[in-house]
């Protein structure tokens, strides 16, 4: 039988399931309950009925003693354990479950440290993207990357100042069409209920974003007719600031001209961010799996400034900086004498393959070790959430002067400030980082009171 926490809730016909880290007891608690019919359609929330209102005249709820029965009913205690081992490790507050059984649908909420969001005066006390994975993916594997993204936005929000915990929200289900009103209608409830802000991250279009805010929701940002766009440019420019400081370090001097650059991913976030290399002069090796991209990239900068690889080629590349824009865990101690880069500085999320800090720092102090600089991505790739920030609370008003100056605060000044601290100290930047980071977090403060 696969391993999963939707078996439970199927065989028990439940509807949603939550996994309760009791940190200062040290107890793993769980609820489950019924709340709609599986015959429920999700076409009219918020015209018929909110997250509040109860959807079945079958309501039923179970606790930790019924759950952990039915766990071990189904050869799942094991499984369980591996879920609480991950909460505990990455010091997470829980994961939600929603199970729509009619639309096939699984959602996992993961929730990170929310100290921040307390406290806020606004609906949503938590943010962090919703992301789709395929149907077939291993729950488990789905699960590790969502707390650890859950885990970065709660450091990314203490580091850009902005009063939030970290979350992330993951469906698994098929491909969702614009015009199914029925299954957009759900994840808009999901989102209301989760009292988080999200925008569309891997497997969710733009467009998506447009539709939910027209019909359902405005806790949904970074559509392509929100006030600022989608998050991916604006994102590269916060990574390409921060790049730049790193080469200060590094080099005495900020600039990329003549820099030979490694791009792992031309997407959202990647090509845009290949673009201000190249146009301070860099010279770029990247690869994607889609081939159009690297010709698109090429025939707008030219082939003598663009060269390609195959993606598992990407990693043995020389170049003063490895710039990774894909997929997370591509950093593992295994490659680390494979490397041939002066620093590893890129936007994707969860670049070193790890469910907790103290893994984090370890691989951070092995590339330390072989003279590579590492910073942990979350201090790079801040300024997507601070374009969601800026629509959840402007509206129609946001604009990319309001957020300016803290992408140029958080993506050189306090940056700066840590790579110096760090070298001062003789810690990695990405120990420094966590060192201070742990400190905003528990007190619901910024990273920068922490800088000295």
């Amino acid at each position: 039988m696969t391993e999963s926490v939707f078996s439970v809730m199927k065989d028990k016909g439940l509807t949603s399931l939550e996994i309760f880290n009791d940190k200062r007891a040290g107890n793993f608690l769980l609820r489950g309950a019924k709340e709609w019919q599986d015959s429920q359609r999700w076409e009219n929330y918020m015209e018929e009925f909110t997250p509040e209102d109860i959807l079945t005249d079958g309501y039923f709820a179970t606790g930790t003693k019924e759950l952990l029965e039915d766990f071990s009913k189904l050869g799942l205690v094991n499984y369980l354990e591996s879920i609480k081992k991950l909460l505990h490790e990455g010091r997470h507050h829980g994961i939600e479950f929603y199970y729509n059984r009619r639309l096939d649908i699984r959602v996992m909420y993961c929730k990170s440290v929310n100290t921040l969001g307390m406290g806020n005066k606004r609906h949503a006390i938590r943010a962090g993207g919703i992301r789709r994975h395929e149907p077939g993916e291993a729950e488990l594997d789905v699960l590790i990357d969502g707390l650890n993204l859950a885990r970065a936005m709660t450091y990314k929000n203490a580091l850009i100042d902005i009063p939030f915990g970290g979350s992330k929200i993951l469906v698994q289900c098929d491909p969702v069409s614009l015009e199914d009103y029925d299954t957009l209608g759900f994840l808009a409830y999901i989102i209301d209920r989760s009292r988080s802000f999200t925008g569309p991250d891997m497997g969710f279009e733009p467009a998506m974003t447009d539709v939910m805010r027209q019909r359902f929701t405005n806790a949904i940002t970074g559509g392509l007719k929100s006030p600022m766009g989608p998050t991916g440019g604006i994102t590269a420019y916060g990574g390409y600031l921060a790049i730049k400081e790193a080469c200060s370090f590094l080099y005495g001097n900020p600039e990329l001209k003549g820099r030979q650059i490694a791009v792992q991913g031309l997407g959202a976030c990647g090509y845009p961010l290949s673009r201000h290399f190249l146009k301070e002069g860099a010279v770029l090796t990247v690869t994607d799996t889609d081939y159009s991209l690297v010709e698109k990239l090429k025939e707008e900068w030219g082939p003598e400034n663009v060269s390609y690889v195959e993606p598992g080629d990407i990693y043995t590349v020389e170049a003063d900086i490895f710039a990774p824009c894909a997929v997370g865990g591509v950093i593992t101690e295994d490659i680390i004498d494979k490397l041939k880069f002066k620093a590893i500085m890129g936007v994707a999320n969860n670049l070193i393959k790890a469910t907790s800090n103290e893994a984090e720092i370890d691989i951070a102090k092995k590339l330390q070790k072989a003279g590579i600089l590492f910073i942990a991505e979350w201090a790079l790739n801040s300024s997507g959430v601070l374009t969601g920030w800026a629509e959840y609370i402007y509206g129609k008003e946001a604009s990319f002067k309001i957020i300016e100056p803290k992408i140029e605060l958080t993506s050189r000044q306090t940056l700066g400030k840590l790579l110096k601290e760090a070298k001062n100290t003789g810690k990695t930047p990405t120990e420094m980082l966590y060192d201070k980071i742990e400190d905003a977090v528990a007190s619901g403060g910024s990273l920068r009171q922490f800088l000295n």
